[in-house]
This record gives structure tokens, C-alpha cells and sequence, in this order.
């Protein structure tokens, strides 16, 4: 299972994340396909979403999913506080995996095992655990790209293309019609080498005002994983305390 420990990071974290304040208009009307930029593509996501003001509320969620991985059922909850604490425990069969960051340094228990998360391993981790990656991706050194517009299993998305300060590249990929992210895929550097992290959403849902996938389709490799999220709890009060390692 050593193979696993990075490849079920985070898997939408993202859907929370802040926006420039605008005006509700232009973010609708903005994805002019004369006009696009990578930013009015996410800005038209936000707003299919919720819109600005519904994110600027939310102060820490915990997700719960479960669902299946090689054909073993998997577990997993994720917990994150604004503006990048993050806890996250997976349980495949016996095993059990923790996963903390908070303030640049990221941690992982496995079993007896302690792995401290270094270079791009950790770089992807600071991605993903921020609340507020999109507000400004050049503050964290993350150029942006719209690449342009194809059709992904029948649906016609706008490409958008992130580049790490490591040179990984992501690429998102958002419905035209509807606004919303249809398909992710991740260059992801792990101990076994570099890899290509390929995730689908479906079935979004509202939750306090905001619209989550409840469906996620992941391929890593030739490892698959089917998931459901069976809750999501937006401002319970988490104490700073379940993010420090024990």
C-alpha cells in the first residue's frame, strides 16, 4: 500500500477556494470565447458554485467519503481550516494512513512509519491545502494558461493549464455549458517516480449554499478509485489541535 500514500491527496479541496471580489455580472458573462482567460473560466466556476461571497464564509469543512480502490474498500475523511491546515486519514482494509500539514511542513503516519514530505511531493501538498490558491496563483509562483476549448466524454470543457514552481504541470478542465469542473488531471512526483493523476466529478450537490461533487472517479496509473462523499460539514468549529501531529 506504500505506492498509495500520496495518490488520494486532496482530491477536491480546490472547490473551496476564494475568489477576486467582482461584480456577480461579470463573472457570468466574462468566458466571452473572444475574449477568454484563464481566470474568467475560474470565475465562472465560482460562481456556478455559489458565488464569492458564500466561500468568503467558509472557515473550515470535513469531508467524509468512502468507496473502493483495486477493489478494496477505502475510508477516507478530510478535514481543512482557512487558510492551510489540513488532516486527512485513509483506512484500506488494515491499514490506516494520516496525513498532516500546517505552516509549510507536511507529515505522514503509516503505521510506525513517520515520512516528512520534501520537494515536489510537498509543493503539491501546499497546493492542494490551500483555501486560497485561486485568489492569486502568482503569489505562489503558479502561472496560468487557458489552453482553449475540447470535448471530453461528449461534454465540451475550457482547458485551463497550472504550472507549478517546480514545473509539474495541472490541467482543469470545466463544462461550457454548465460552469462547473468536469475533469482534473495532475502531473504528481512520487518516490516511485512521475506519474499522471487523472480525476473526474459528478453529481454535484448544495451543501450550506455551495455545490460539491459527490462523485469521484480517479485513475493513477493503472490504479482505480471510485468514490462517494457520503457527508461534507462546512464551520464546525475545528480546534487547531486535530491538525498537530500526536
Amino acid at each position: 500500500m506504500k505506492s498509495k500514500k500520496i495518490f488520494l491527496l486532496l482530491l477536491f479541496l480546490t472547490e473551496t477556494t476564494i475568489i477576486h471580489p467582482q461584480n456577480q455580472d461579470s463573472i457570468k458573462t466574462e468566458t466571452d470565447p473572444l475574449n477568454i482567460t484563464a481566470m474568467a473560466v475560474i470565475n465562472k466556476y465560482i460562481f456556478a458554485i455559489g458565488g464569492e461571497e458564500k466561500f468568503k464564509g467558509v472557515m473550515d469543512r470535513t469531508t467524509v467519503m468512502s468507496g473502493t480502490a483495486m477493489s478494496q474498500p477505502i475510508n477516507i475523511i478530510v478535514k481543512q481550516k482557512y487558510p492551510d491546515k489540513l488532516f486527512q486519514e485513509l483506512q484500506a482494509g488494515e491499514m490506516k494512513q494520516y496525513l498532516y500539514y500546517s505552516n509549510g511542513i507536511g507529515t505522514m503516519l503509516l503505521g510506525n512509519e513517520k515520512i516528512i514530505l520534501e520537494g515536489k511531493e510537498l509543493e503539491r501538498l501546499t497546493m492542494d491545502a490551500t483555501m486560497r490558491l485561486l485568489v492569486s496563483p502568482d503569489s505562489f509562483g503558479v502561472k496560468t494558461e487557458f489552453i482553449g476549448e475540447e470535448v471530453i466524454d461528449s461534454t465540451s470543457c475550457y482547458t485551463i493549464k497550472f504550472t507549478l514552481p517546480s514545473g509539474l504541470r495541472w490541467f482543469q478542465y470545466y463544462s461550457v455549458d454548465t460552469g462547473l469542473k468536469f475533469k482534473e488531471t495532475k502531473e504528481i512526483q512520487t518516490r516511485q517516480g512521475l506519474f499522471e493523476q487523472e480525476t473526474y466529478y459528478s453529481d454535484y450537490r448544495e451543501v450550506s449554499g455551495l455545490k460539491f461533487p459527490f462523485t469521484i472517479k480517479q485513475h493513477f496509473g493503472i490504479q482505480e478509485i471510485d468514490l462517494t462523499v457520503t457527508s461534507i460539514e462546512i464551520n464546525t468549529g475545528l480546534d487547531d489541535s486535530k491538525f498537530e501531529i500526536p
